[in-house]
Formats: structure tokens, C-alpha cells, sequence
């Protein structure tokens, strides 16, 4: 048949998936080995290729594209996990062939590094050796052992708040049990487990729119033209914009590119259903009504027009917080004026932060090419252990025993505990940022370490900063001190977009080894050392490989003195030379015995003093009051969690997704040759599509920036698209002008076609994480368009705080408006919707032109003959590109199928932009919206719905089935409640336990329980609990037992392993896969402050609170 004339499109990104069979395979546990089980490269042991994992497990090699760079998978047990022994086996190895194990003689590649300066020989030896010798302590800051004991307690530099002490661990938290009626549910997971982390102690002291054409089909032109280099002024407000990132949205860097077209397939055969996941994805993320209808496919249609405010006045609130950072602001007689100054105040509270998630500690600006710095550490008691346990990158096998942020708040800084029993050490950092000066003000982390309950008397412990500074600019010791330092060490830096600026490392306090060897005379390790070199710059974030480098080469001098026999001890081995000066890479290196502390300080040069150990202090202090206050007022946890003992678990779960957010540049990997195969209208298309992308060789492009949250620190640190939206609604409760940050950063990343690549692979560091075959992202490959949820929930706050609309059942902050400018100044949430609107638009005709699917051709009977839709990069097993991944779909696969999530995503889009038109007054968009939104809902009832499976369903080409419309809630709300189909005492499956392929597989969404998809159910059924109607009870009882058992699911595992997981297995509760997976897992936040429908039948036993360990 005649292929139209517009029919040729950019399409999506996938190397085709498995081809590989399911085979019917009972669930895994988590502790079962997953080095057993089939992988892309067949009988291969999964254990060797774990580097790299997508949301889909591998098959065999041309069945698959990973969007996500892979799944996240039980069977590669981590995200990242492409090759979990090569990656420790890299350049990160000391050893050399002809060193001995004195010396550290073991080889290979460096785990976190994409490759190393240097080649070195990898061969090692694994015979352990360990030093039986101690060495008396030696004191820095005391004059005497007695002297320490009786001060301390009496920190000068930590308030009344901290202690350091020689106390070795953390209390385990008192563990809250949930209780029907009061009396346990008897499971055996309701005993108390012991959780290696710190108590916590919570202190309770529009222009009016005008709807033509041209403003609903084109996009406005950024103001700023964006370019590789920007000169920066101090002063210049303009610059700064620039500089900033805040200059509005539009295209990064994009090259135009012709547009999309996609027509309809053309097959003649019928219509066959399979049952796809019983929740509905089109319902209301975040709205203001409950319907009244009785499906769920029919939710609120209608939303009042809300008139544009427009006010010229600026808040006096937030004039009192923008002073902070900007100086006074006045009143405001244009509204430009005023949104360039909350715009200007908001982007320097945001500039620094720990924003390299991927590494236990990273922090940067949100500048390209700038300064960079990195923590490590080891203990250094043997030859051998340092080689596998020096601390870098997060990775899920470091054996940690829990990790993350306690609190955080990304304008002010946050508290952070590793619990990494391997070195037998606590590692804390405390983060605090300090307004001032013209260049996002200084910060300063205190870093803190803590012998844990079981470790060696004599601990020996190096720690290391990294300091490094990309593009240009100078950045050198202020001077140098041949022995190392005996004080603090400063830095003296500048480059663009900072300024000048300064970088101090204290002294701190601990003790460090005594003198056990005549290498001690030349290297005192009382001291600082610090090594300065110079690197390419694509070398200048590779911390551990260029450590590694430096340490290889002290031990061939030691080698070469003192030959195998004098060795010196282990931790005199591993340090660096001490060679401070000039250079793009330092490396600032400690070693202690016992507990430790010391200080690095940023101070802006624009600033109007520099800081200092005490301030930091003081800002430890006063932000941990402020972070509780906050936290205590945005999050309002609902019985029968509103207890004292669930704040700790509640905290973590968010303070750990505020601390995945990251800032990520460089260049993408992109296939933009727009073969006709990846059209995918012909049988067998998969193949075709996976031979185009063998023929068509991607480029790169770029570069882009992006400012986004990561699902997981170790496996999945960059950006993705689906997961987005999902972390943004927590977010939008404590920082809503944060999160229109982050949105806006994503929508600038959109081509000309409306296209944005669901997986973010910026630049080489990032590429670490995934293997070459899967780095390429397609233009026709869509992703569940979640970021509209947002914008969603925006529109109902900024109804709320206007009166226009019934309040939204969150508490909305009050006072602080640096938090919620947008949503305190009208004119300012206008401009915003008035710059991102016509992206949303362009997404919205994208998704139309490349997602199409085929009404006509198939004799289907529909209400209208175009609102269907297909995703493209389907394969036999797979649709990564649905977010669903391995979810059983139709076999085998067609041009003809229709799939009914993605029907429910255009449903959820088409209504989410329909409410912007209307709050825009863009009166002719509303109805041209409103059309369609009606005609997706008649064709979701038309096309989707299944008598015989009673819930909506994919459709494809077989035997063709009449539809009723009768009576579906009543079905859908059986399918979910009943424990022989989806419902389980943890959460509902993510397929029925009555389906054939149930826990087959790769078992990725055939069973496991999700967070992101239960907490779309347990809203909705909330809304249904509170309408009236036939199905009201039975709603609220789902509701009321869902909502406990996600909650207790995810708090249990928490309790017991310090970690929340990318998924929960049906049959236990069992956290797996992924681990430190607070991506949309922390939505369980936002179920604790649900609404609590019980009446009291459910209880949460608190024990007695233990006092917190103060460390």
C-alpha cells in the first residue's frame, strides 16, 4: 500500500531486545543469586556483566534498546551493574607485577573511571597480609591524650548540637509496629529490627492570552542566546541570567531538524486483548475534585476557567528573603522586573550543591566546566583491602550498611551519614551554604569520621579531597610547605562564573599514626599532603584512577629505598607525594587513627568576608532547626502514621530524593538518520529496526546541560524521564519553585519536533555507567509524559492560594517565598506557563505524529477515528520505551496493536494542558482540547475495554470482541482486591498472579510490586472513597489496606536494611533489585499524609523514643 506523503518520522531509541522465550519461574527473593539466571549474553555468569543495567533485563543482544541504559533488574542485581567484578578490578588497582604484597601488589581497572592516564600492569597477588604491629597514638590538637579526654564534648567549632566523641556506632531506631484494632497483625517482619543508622532527634519547639495560531503552534524565540562561552560580570544582572541558566525556555544547543509526520498502518485483521495493569494511568495526579463518574477511565473532565491575575506588587515576605541574597528589592512597577529578581534569588540559592550524586560526596556548580571536588577515604591497616575498599563512587556491593542524607535542603545544606562497616568506619558530612557576594555565595562541608563499634583500637583511616577545576581558570596552593602542612592548607582560585575565590582545608582534629619507619622523617603524616598536577581535561573528574596513579608511583620509590623486606607499614605506603603549586587536579590527603574531623571551606571572593570553622557551625545548627520546622510544616503525615518514630524514616526517604538531584553536561549519543524501518509498520518491524541501527551509526550531539533528581545514587545517577515526574511531587510540597526549576531544565533539553530523549547520558563521566551499545537515544522513541503532572499539581496550588478552587489537601508553605514565588506572585506563575506552554504543545503534536496508532484500517468501531496509540521500539519481549518494560503485551507484535497506557497518558497530557489553556484564557485551545480529551476518553471505553477480562486492555489484531460499557469500576476494584489477581499484603502486583507469564522471565513488571504505579492506584482509589456511589466502601477499604500495607512495606525493609529498593517482591514484602532506589520510591511520603479513612482501625505502636546519638 501507498505510503502518504507524510509519513516519514523521527522515531524513538532502542537496539532491539531479547528474542530470547518466557519460560514460567516462580518469583525471586532478593537473596537469591543472580548470576544465574539467562542474560543478553546467554549461559554467560550475569556476576561478570553488572556494570550497566535498564529497567528491562538483557536478552539476547539484538532484542533490545536500553532507553534507561538497561533495566533495573533482580537478575543484574544493580543499575550500572554492567561488570561488577571488572569494574573493581580496574583502574582503580595499585598493584603492579613486580611489587609485592607489601606493597599493595594488586592489579587491574579502576571500577568508577572510563578509562585511565595511564596503562599499568594489572596482575596481583591475592595473599592476604595484614599488620600485626600498633603504633601509639599521635595528637594534633591536645597537648595530651588526658588533656582530649577531659575536653571532650567541648567542641569550639560545634555548638551545643554536636560531640565528638569515641562513642562507635549509631542507636538503632526504636522500630514502629502497625496494628489492627491494636493488636498485631502477626507477621513476623512487625518485630523490632536493627538498623545501623543514628537516631533523630525532631525539635516541635497572564497577561491575558490571546488564542491565535501563531501562539498555540509556534514557540517563542529564548531571550538569551545561548553559547559555549559566556562572559560573566559580577554586576550584570543580564549575565548573571545567562550565566544562571534562568534566561527562559526554548532549545539547547539544538541543531533544526526537518519535522515528524506519522500516518496510520494499514493491516486488515481483527481485535484480541490482553490484560494489562488494572490501574488506570489516566487518572488526576493532583486535583481538586472527586468524580462522580463510575469508571475509571472517566475521571474529572472539567476544570473552571480560571481568569489570569495579574499583580505588580512584590511580597514584602519576599523582599525580606531575596535580600539574603540579592540585597533589598523594592517594589516592583514591572512584573519583568520583579521575575528577574526572584529568578536571579532562587538560581544563587541553587548554584552549589552536592550535585554529583553519583559519588558518596561530590560537590559543583551549576556551570559548565568549573570547579569540582570529591571525597574518598579507606582504611589503610593492610596491603590489601585498601586496593577493594577505597570510597569514591556509590556502588551497590560496597557492603554499606545504609547511606544518605538525614536531612537536606538544597538551599541551605543538609546532614549525611555512610555506614560503611568494611572499613569499620561512620563517614558524616555536614553541608551548609551561606549567602553572599554576586556568585551564588560560599559553602563549607565538615567531614567527620567515627570508628564503628567493632573496629581495630588502632584504626588507621587516609581520607582524601579531591579539588579539581575544568575549562579555564587558575586554581593553585597559596604556599607551599615541603613537608606537608602542618595547619590548614588554602587554595587560591578563579574562573568563570565564580570569580575569585578561596578553598581551605583545616586541620581539624584526630589523631594520626606515630612514626614507625624511616620513610616518617620525609612524610610526617601529622600533616597535609597535597599533590598539584596538571591533566587533559577529560581526566579532571577521574578522582580515584588519578589517586591511584599518584599512590603506584610512591610505592615504586618505596620499593626502589627500601626494598621488599623494610618496607614501610601500609598506611605510610599509601599516600601521595607531597608536591603542592599550580595545577587543574590537587589531591588533599589525611591520615588518622581513630575518629577524625576537619573542614572545607569555599569562600565566594565576592563575598563580603571569608568563612570560617565557627560559622560552619553555627550554620550546622541553625539548619537543622530550620530543615525540622520546614519539614514538620510541608509534611503533615496522616494516622495512624503521625507518630514521633516514623519522622526519622520519613525524613530519609526525602531527604535522599532532594539529594539525587544533580547537574549533569556534556555531549548525547543521538541516531538521527531517520531510517525508514523505524517507521515499524510492516510484520516483523523489530527486526528491520534492529538492523537499521546496526547500519546507521549515531553522532554526538551537543552539549547539553540538564538539573534533575537520579533514581538511584549507585545504578541509575542521571536523568530519566518518566521517573521525573514521579520524584517531582514530593518536591513540589517543600520547594515548588525548585521543582519548576527542574521541569524547566528538562523542556529545555526538547528539539524542534517535541522530542525529549528519555534516558540523559551527559558526557563521559556518565557514560561510565553504560555500555557503548546502549548510549544511542532515538527521536521516535517516546516516554510516559509524568513532567505534566506537575504542572498539574502547579495549577491546583496556584488555584488554592487564589481562592479560585477548593484547597488541595496538602499544607501549602507560608512566609518563605523564596520556596514558593511562583505560586505567592501570580504575574510570576504567568510568565512561566506563558514560556512553557507552547513546549507542551510541541510534546503534545509529538506524541500525536509519532505515536499514532490505527483505528481505520482494522474495522474498529470507535467514537472518533483518530485518538489511538501505538508506542514505537516494540520487540518480542519489550517495550522500554513504555516505562512497563517486559509487561506481557500481545505476541506476537503488530503495526495494528493499540496499547492502553499510553491511551491513558495522552489522556492525562491532553487534560493537563487543556487546564493550562484554560488558566491562560486561551478560550480556543480550551475547546479544540476539550474535544479531544472527550474523544479519548469515549475511545479508552470503545477500543480497550474487555468484557471477558473485565479491565482495560492493549488491543491487537485476532478475533474481535463486542465491548460493554456496563458497571467497570465494579469489575476493576474485584480485579484489584482479589489476592488470586493483583492485591497482596505489600502492595498490588504489577501483574495478575493468574496470568500465565506471572513471575516468568526476566520477572521485571510480571509480579513485582512498583511504588509509582501503586501510588496512582491508592490516590485514585482515595477519590473514589469520597464519592458517593454503589462502589464507595468497597473504595475506601482498598484504600485504607493499600495505603497501610505500602507503607509498612516500605518502612519494614527500611528498618532492616537501610535501604529503600527499587521494587518489593509480591510473595514477601522483600526489597529488590536496586538498592538506595529514593526515586519514586520516596512517594511514600506523600501516602503518610493521605487522608485516613480507617476510623481507627489501624494503629502504629511507638515504642519509647531512644535519645539520639549525637556522634
Amino acid at each position: 500500500m501507498a505510503e502518504p506523503p507524510y509519513k516519514r518520522a523521527r522515531r524513538p531509541d532502542s537496539k532491539q531486545m531479547w528474542e530470547e522465550s518466557d519460560r514460567r519461574s516462580g518469583p525471586r527473593d532478593r537473596e537469591e543469586p543472580r548470576d544465574r539466571r539467562d542474560d543478553r549474553y546467554g549461559d554467560r555468569d550475569r556476576d561478570r556483566n553488572r556494570r550497566y543495567r535498564s529497567r528491562s533485563p538483557r536478552g539476547s543482544r539484538g532484542d533490545r534498546d536500553r532507553g534507561r541504559g538497561g533495566r533495573r533488574d533482580d537478575g543484574r542485581d544493580q543499575r550500572g551493574g554492567y561488570r561488577r567484578d571488572e569494574r573493581d578490578r580496574g583502574d582503580d588497582r595499585l598493584g603492579r607485577r613486580d611489587v609485592d604484597d607489601r606493597y599493595g601488589g594488586r592489579g587491574g581497572r579502576n571500577r568508577d573511571e572510563a578509562r585511565e592516564p595511564r596503562n599499568r600492569p594489572r596482575d596481583r597477588s591475592r595473599s592476604p597480609r595484614r599488620s600485626s604491629s600498633r603504633s601509639p597514638r599521635r595528637e594534633t590538637d591536645y597537648d595530651s591524650r588526658k588533656e582530649r579526654d577531659v575536653d571532650k564534648g567541648k567542641d569550639p567549632f560545634l555548638g551545643g548540637r554536636e560531640e565528638f566523641s569515641k562513642s562507635r556506632t549509631a542507636t538503632p531506631p526504636a522500630h514502629v509496629s502497625f496494628k489492627v484494632h491494636g493488636a498485631s497483625n502477626g507477621s513476623a517482619r512487625d518485630s523490632p529490627a536493627v538498623q545501623d543508622h543514628d537516631r533523630m532527634v525532631t525539635d516541635n519547639n497572564g497577561r491575558n492570552g490571546r488564542a491565535n495560531s501563531a501562539v498555540r503552534d509556534t514557540v517563542e524565540e529564548q531571550n538569551v542566546e545561548e553559547d559555549d562561552e559566556i562572559e560573566v560580570q559580577d554586576d550584570g544582572m543580564e549575565d548573571m541570567k545567562a550565566m544562571m541558566g534562568f534566561g527562559g525556555f526554548g532549545t539547547t544547543h539544538m541543531k533544526k531538524v526537518p519535522g515528524n509526520n506519522v500516518s496510520a498502518i494499514r493491516k486488515e485483521k481483527k481485535t484480541e486483548y490482553r490484560q494489562l495493569i488494572a490501574v488506570n494511568l489516566f487518572a488526576k495526579a493532583a486535583t481538586v475534585f472527586s468524580s462522580n463518574n463510575s469508571s475509571l477511565s472517566e475521571l474529572a473532565l472539567k476544570y473552571p476557567e480560571l481568569p489570569q491575575l495579574l499583580f505588580l506588587e512584590l511580597r514584602k515576605s519576599l523582599a525580606a528573603v531575596l535580600s539574603c541574597f540579592t540585597g533589598t528589592v523594592h517594589a516592583a512597577e514591572e512584573p519583568s522586573i520583579l521575575i528577574n529578581e526572584i529568578g536571579r534569588a532562587s538560581n544563587q540559592s541553587l548554584l552549589w550543591g552536592p550535585y554529583r550524586p553519583n559519588l558518596y560526596f561530590g560537590v559543583r556548580p551549576r556551570i559548565p566546566k568549573s570547579f569540582m571536588g570529591a571525597l574518598m577515604w579507606a582504611k589503610v591497616d593492610n596491603y590489601q583491602d585498601v586496593q577493594d575498599n577505597f570510597r569514591h563512587t556509590c556502588e551497590q556491593h560496597d557492603g554499606m550498611k545504609g547511606y544518605g542524607w538525614d536531612e537536606y535542603d538544597p538551599r541551605k545544606g543538609g546532614e549525611q551519614t555512610i555506614h560503611d562497616p568494611t572499613n569499620f568506619i561512620d563517614i558524616s558530612t555536614f553541608f551548609v551554604k551561606v549567602p553572599g557576594g554576586s556568585h551564588g555565595g560560599s559553602w563549607a562541608v565538615r567531614i567527620r569520621g567515627k570508628a564503628r563499634e567493632d573496629a581495630p583500637e588502632d584504626l588507621k583511616t587516609t581520607v582524601v579531597f579531591h579539588a579539581s577545576l575544568e575549562g579555564l581558570g587558575s586554581l593553585g596552593v597559596d604556599e607551599p610547605e615541603p613537608l606537608g602542612y602542618p595547619d590548614d592548607v588554602t587554595f587560591n582560585g578563579e574562573s568563570e562564573g565564580l570569580g575569585k575565590y578561596t578553598l581551605t582545608v583545616t586541620k581539624g582534629r584526630g589523631f594520626h599514626p606515630a612514626p614507625s619507619h624511616a620513610s616518617y622523617d620525609d612524610k610526617p603524616l601529622d600533616r597535609t599532603m597535597v599533590n598539584s598536577f596538571t591533566v587533559p581535561e577529560e581526566y579532571v573528574w577521574q578522582s580515584k584512577a588519578l589517586m591511584f596513579q599518584l599512590m603506584s608511583q610512591q610505592i615504586d620509590e618505596y620499593k626502589e629505598a627500601y626494598g621488599d623486606s623494610g618496607a614501610p607499614p601500609p598506611w605510610q605506603v599509601f599516600t601521595i607525594k607531597n608536591s603542592p603549586g599550580a595545577g587543574n587536579v590537587h589531591m588533599i590527603q589525611k591520615v588518622f587513627e581513630g575518629d577524625f574531623e576537619f573542614d572545607v571551606i569555599f569562600s565566594s571572593g565576592s563575598a563580603e568576608r571569608e568563612l570560617t570553622s565557627q560559622d560552619v557551625s553555627k550554620y550546622i545548627t541553625s539548619n537543622h532547626k530550620s530543615y525540622w520546622e520546614r519539614f514538620i510544616s510541608a509534611f503533615d503525615p496522616q494516622p495512624p502514621f503521625d507518630v514521633e518514630n516514623l519522622q526519622r524514616f520519613t525524613s530519609n526517604m526525602f531527604s535522599n530524593l532532594l539529594g539525587g538531584l544533580g547537574y549533569f553536561y556534556g555531549d548525547a549519543i543521538v541516531d538521527r538518520s531517520y531510517a525508514p524501518e523505524y517507521d515499524e509498520e510492516n510484520e516483523g518491524f523489530w527486526e528491520e529496526a534492529a538492523e537499521a541501527r546496526a547500519r546507521n551509526p549515531p553522532k554526538p550531539e551537543g552539549p547539553y546541560e540538564l538539573f534533575t533528581t537520579v533514581p538511584s545514587r549507585p545504578f541509575f545517577p542521571r536523568g530519566f524521564l518518566w521517573d521525573e515526574g514521579f520524584h517531582l511531587l514530593p518536591i513540589a510540597d517543600w520547594d515548588m519553585d525548585l521543582t519548576l526549576e527542574v521541569v524547566k531544565s528538562w523542556f529545555n533539553l526538547m528539539d524542534e519536533d517535541g522530542w525529549i530523549a528519555r534516558e540523559q547520558i551527559l558526557g563521559n563521566e556518565a557514560r561510565t555507567k553504560v555500555p557503548p551499545e546502549f548510549q544511542t537515544q532515538y527521536p521516535h522513541y517516546a516516554n510516559p509524559p509524568t513532567l505534566f503532572f506537575i504542572l498539574e499539581n502547579f495549577i491546583s496550588k496556584l488555584g488554592a492560594m487564589n481562592g479560585t478552587k477548593p484547597p488541595v489537601n496538602e499544607k501549602l508553605s507560608q512566609g518563605e517565598s523564596i520556596y514558593s514565588a511562583h505560586i505567592d506572585n501570580p504575574e510570576v506563575a504567568n510568565q512561566y506557563l506563558q514560556n512553557i506552554y507552547p513546549l507542551l504543545k510541541r510534546q503534545f503534536q509529538y506524541f500525536h505524529k509519532t505515536q499514532a496508532g490505527d483505528i481505520k484500517t482494522y474495522d474498529r468501531e470507535a467514537y472518533n477515528s483518530k485518538e489511538a496509540f501505538r508506542w514505537r521500539g516494540r520487540t518480542p519481549m519489550h517495550i522500554l520505551t513504555s516505562g512497563l518494560d517486559d509487561y506481557p503485551r500481545p505476541q506476537p507484535p503488530h503495526p495494528g496493536e493499540l496499547h492502553v497506557d499510553l491511551m491513558s497518558w495522552m489522556g492525562m497530557m491532553t487534560r493537563s494542558l487543556k487546564n493550562i489553556a484554560s488558566f491562560l484564557d486561551f478560550k480556543e485551545d480550551v475547546a479544540e482540547l476539550t474535544a479531544i480529551e472527550t474523544a479519548i476518553l469515549r475511545n479508552l471505553d470503545d477500543l480497550h475495554w474487555s468484557q471477558k477480562d473485565k479491565c482495560f486492555c492493549d488491543a491487537t489484531i485476532d478475533d474481535y470482541e463486542e465491548h460493554t460499557l456496563d458497571e467497570k469500576l465494579g469489575h476493576l476494584l474485584d480485579l484489584i482486591g482479589d489476592e488470586e489477581e493483583l492485591w497482596s499484603d505489600f502492595g498490588i502486583r504489577s501483574l495478575s498472579k493468574k496470568d500465565v507469564f506471572y513471575g516468568t522471565g526476566e520477572n521485571y513488571w510480571r509480579g513485582p510490586i512498583w511504588i509509582n504505579i501503586n501510588y496512582l492506584a491508592v490516590t485514585q482509589l482515595l477519590n473514589y472513597a469520597k464519592t458517593t456511589g454503589p462502589y464507595q466502601e468497597k473504595a475506601r477499604d482498598l484504600y485504607t489496606r493499600l495505603r497501610m500495607n505500602l507503607v509498612k512495606t516500605i518502612y519494614d525493609e527500611w528498618t532492616e536494611t537501610g535501604f529503600a529498593w527499587e521494587q518489593y517482591n509480591p510473595e514477601t514484602g522483600k526489597g529488590q533489585r536496586t538498592q538506595h532506589f529514593t526515586g519514586w520510591t520516596s512517594l511514600v511520603v506523600k501516602i503518610m499524609n493521605l487522608e485516613d479513612l480507617s476510623g481507627g482501625k489501624y494503629q502504629a505502636e511507638q515504642p519509647a523514643t531512644p535519645k539520639r546519638d549525637e556522634l
